[in-house]
């Protein structure tokens, strides 16, 4: 179109012509049916549209006026402003041809796709989706559901090759593996996912393993509180992301363990293919030189958290740090450390103790629950953590705001947001050093302190 030949591809501004109030039966007064037009204005850069061969001519705006150009642009622009109006004038800016563009199935994004085929009283259509490897995972609301086939089919339709199955959430991540039921909407019955997060490739069957997408920040974020050659546990750890990035990037020894069979054997098969591309590859790290040359290693057990965690403390080499990712009942395993000794010394090897990186839900108080001072999610997570530790009990009410307690035992805690699950509850990552201060309290005994 010769009027657009000058146009930097980036055009100044595209509106609705509804937004800005213009009468479109002025514009089009032989168009048949309105209803199914969608009519766009744009406002050109005037620099773009003279070009540089051509000279532009600023025009008294009196002149402009008296010609009439000010009138007809605040009729096909009520809702512009004089000021605007008035600029427009000044350089010559007229109504520029109307030039119908049809844009192709293709082109179109699937909300919009949705929105013509849905009806309007389950609008907005749905917008958000995880993908997967191949999968795509929806969390439909219930006034889509009767339409789920739909809109999976249109999914997969804009979206294939890449992407094969799509299926939909039914319930809650439940129960001992943390799993949930899906849906297939369309697509092949294929849930076994390749997939590729920082450098790692991954592999491991979505319908029998928890996985969170959201969460690969999270990892990158935690593995840069660790150092490299560090001796890394993971209770929890899936198909073992965590643990493999951890063992590549860092040289760390991983000790990992989860309850679910088939996460222990996504989680090795992972470890194993990865760490064997990587040594391949002459993959080393630190400098060559005495113990500074790192060995990945990663052994994966399969067990009950609890058990696992207790079992830390018999390691020829313990961890300095302990990993828990199970956001619903994450506390309920510190107890596990009761198990631990307190040992004195001048050998390190023998008195170190981790720090414990925990994940755990959290809501911030109701204010007009009570009298007592409101908590952010972040103080009811920390006396979450600190119930776990040191519970309070008998007709002593609990205290709140426990931070300080465990501060006073060493334990330099740290508290921070992770993601929104749902509107008014997170998932708090709650960060700890063990001391032995702490096991002394958590075994009964009375230290003054």
């Amino acid at each position: 179109m010769e009027e657009l030949e000058s146009i930097h591809p980036r055009l100044k501004v595209v509106q609705d012509l509804e937004r800005l109030g213009v009468d479109v039966e002025y514009i089009l007064p032989k168009a048949d049916n309105l209803n199914n037009i969608s009519l766009k204005a744009i406002l050109l850069d005037p620099d773009s549209v003279c070009g540089k061969q051509h000279t532009q001519t600023m025009v008294p705006l009196e002149d402009a006026v008296t010609a009439g150009s000010k009138d007809i642009l605040a009729k096909v622009f009520p809702l512009m402003s004089d000021q605007i109006i008035n600029q427009l004038v000044a350089i010559s800016a007229r109504q520029g041809p109307i030039v119908p563009i049809k844009l192709t199935y293709d082109q179109q994004s699937i909300q919009h796709i949705l929105e013509i085929l849905l009806p309007r009283e389950v609008h907005p259509a749905p917008t958000g989706f995880e993908q997967i490897g191949h999968v795509i995972h929806l969390n439909l609301k219930s006034h889509h559901e009767p339409y789920k086939k739909l809109i999976g089919s249109v999914i997969l339709d804009r979206l294939s090759p890449k992407v094969k199955t799509v299926v939909n959430k039914i319930g809650e991540v439940s129960g001992p593996y943390r799993v949930y039921d899906m849906d297939l909407l369309a697509g092949i019955p294929d849930t076994v996912v390749q997939l590729n997060e920082d450098g790692v490739s991954l592999e491991f069957d979505l319908k029998k393993v928890y996985w969170c997408t959201r969460l690969s920040g999270e990892r990158k974020r935690l593995l840069e509180e660790i150092q490299p050659g560090d001796v890394v546990a993971d209770a929890f750890c899936g198909a073992g992301a965590f643990v493999v990035q951890a063992a590549m990037k860092l040289g760390c020894t991983v000790y990992a363990n989860d309850l679910n069979p088939d996460a222990v054997r996504y989680c090795r098969e992972n470890a194993k293919r990865n760490l064997k591309r990587f040594i391949n590859n002459g993959g080393s790290h630190g400098d060559g030189e005495g113990d500074t040359n790192f060995k990945p290693k990663v052994e994966v057990s399969c067990g009950d958290a609890f058990d696992f965690i207790q079992n830390l403390c018999t390691l020829e080499n313990p961890p300095q740090h302990v990993v828990m990712n199970f956001p619903l009942e994450s506390t309920s395993f510190l107890g596990a450390l009761r198990w631990w000794p307190v040992l004195e010394g001048k050998n390190t090897m023998q008195v170190r103790k981790p720090t414990i990186h925990l994940y755990t839900f959290a809501r911030g108080d109701d204010p007009e629950m009570d009298n007592l001072p409101p908590r952010d999610a972040l103080e009811v997570a920390v006396d979450l953590v600190a119930e776990g530790l040191v519970p309070e009990g008998g007709a002593i009410k609990a205290t709140r705001y426990r931070r300080s307690f465990l501060n006073k035992l060493g334990c330099d805690v740290k508290a921070r947001e992770v993601r929104d699950v749902a509107p008014g509850k997170v998932v708090i990552c709650v960060s700890f050093k063990v001391t032995n201060t702490l096991l002394r309290i958590m075994q009964g005994d009375f230290v003054d302190f």
